[in-house]
């Protein structure tokens, strides 16, 4: 009897510990799930904050970005110059005030040939006309560019007026240069002409003196046309030349005009060796480098003139003299127009003689000499005697007058 009622009693408390467990695991479900709801509560404050701060930044560049194209728009809207935006059909598809004043409404929709059709001053300006300057830039990947217009009027103005001044400028020096340059033979001429008024000068005497008066107003003319032609820009009349006879009529045309102490030589030259050129302007364009260092070494200086064929299709000619020579800082800008180191020069003698000799087919250069002094090396191309004989006879005929001449 005691067992059963034993028994009984275990079998009336298994229940009540089932539901002692069942209780205890549903208590630590309840707590896990109260933590991880405390956990993302935690999560989503904290994601909420993220937010809300990304999303001030955001709002912070929109705004930002908003300021930077209104600024944007308002400099387009200002800006002198045209600005267009054209698709990858060149269709115009934005474009700001100024494009729109230039070239005339409608704009938006228009292809740029039909723009350009109507406004034929963007390629070709008549004198007085509006002038315009394009340029155009790829905006992207997608074809699209963006077009700059700019009304270049004034500017093209101002450089005309520039371009006048400076040639009234270079009309000027040329003047001064020129008269320089005439001054030596025309006193020749005026002495010329006092001897000449004599009345006990012999005719033959009096034949003579005719001859070198006519010699140095040809020398003037020629001097004169050379001025001209570099002023004009023009190339010389080109004649077969014996290099022989040019030599010799420098001689006649410099040597009367050097100071008493200057030491001048010219190696003798053979007649097998021609070109093609004008005389004058070959003979002035020497003469003024003969000059030109005679003004820089003093009257006391010692002037070598070689001249002769270097290959078989040119020649050079090289003046060299013994005086300070040319400063490196000098020696770029030598041949420049109006460039001169001088406080009485004009720049334009040595521009003339690298404009005759440019015209000319040659080359000249210049250099200190490794025992001191400056050279200038001329190098022109060699006439084909084989074709030209004939008329190199004819030139060297009209070059003999000046043989002689003082």
């Amino acid at each position: 009897m005691a067992q059963i009622s034993t028994s009984e009693s275990a079998e009336n408390q298994g229940p009540a510990l089932l539901d002692e467990r069942s209780l205890a695991s549903l208590t630590q479900v309840s707590r896990e799930l109260d933590s991880s709801y405390r956990s993302m509560q935690e999560q989503v404050l904290r994601l909420r904050g993220e937010l809300a701060i990304s999303r001030s930044a955001r709002l912070r560049e929109l705004a930002e970005k908003e300021r930077l194209l209104g600024r944007l728009a308002s400099l387009l809207a200002v800006l002198p110059g045209g600005v267009m935006i054209l698709d990858a059909e060149h269709t115009i598809r934005d474009a700001n005030p100024a494009a729109l004043d230039m070239l005339g409404e409608p704009l938006l929709g228009e292809t740029w040939p039909q723009v350009a059709q109507r406004n034929p001053e963007l390629y070709e300006s008549q004198p007085g006309q509006r002038r315009l300057s394009i340029n155009g830039r790829p905006l992207d990947d997608d074809g699209e560019q963006v077009v700059l217009i700019t009304d270049t009027t004034e500017l093209h103005d101002l450089q005309e007026q520039l371009g006048r001044r400076q040639r009234l400028a270079a009309l000027g020096e040329m003047a001064a240069r020129l008269a320089h340059q005439i001054r030596t033979p025309l006193s020749s001429t005026t002495l010329y002409l006092a001897q000449l008024a004599r009345d006990d000068l012999p005719v033959e005497q009096r034949t003579k003196i005719c001859d070198r008066l006519s010699g140095r107003l040809q020398h003037m003319e020629g001097l004169i046309e050379s001025m001209l032609s570099f002023v004009r820009g023009g190339s010389p009349e080109m004649r077969p030349l014996l290099l022989r006879d040019v030599m010799s009529a420098l001689e006649a045309v410099v040597r009367p005009t050097l100071p008493a102490a200057t030491t001048f030589a010219v190696t003798p030259i053979d007649d097998t060796v021609s070109l093609s050129g004008a005389a004058d302007d070959l003979v002035g364009a020497l003469a003024n480098l003969i000059q030109n260092a005679v003004d820089v070494a003093g009257a006391a200086v010692r002037i070598d003139v070689w001249a002769g064929a270097t290959s078989h299709n040119s020649l050079q000619i090289c003046v060299r003299d013994n005086g300070p020579g040319i400063s490196a800082d000098v020696l770029p800008r030598l041949f420049d127009p109006f460039f001169t180191t001088r406080a009485q020069g004009t720049g334009l003698g040595l521009a003339v003689v690298a404009r005759t000799v440019s015209h000319h087919g040659g080359e000249v250069r210049a250099r200190n000499h490794s025992h001191g002094g400056a050279e200038f090396l001329i190098d022109l191309p060699l006439l084909d005697t084989a074709t030209s004989c004939g008329d190199t006879a004819v030139s060297s005929s009209l070059l003999s007058s000046e043989r002689g001449k003082p």
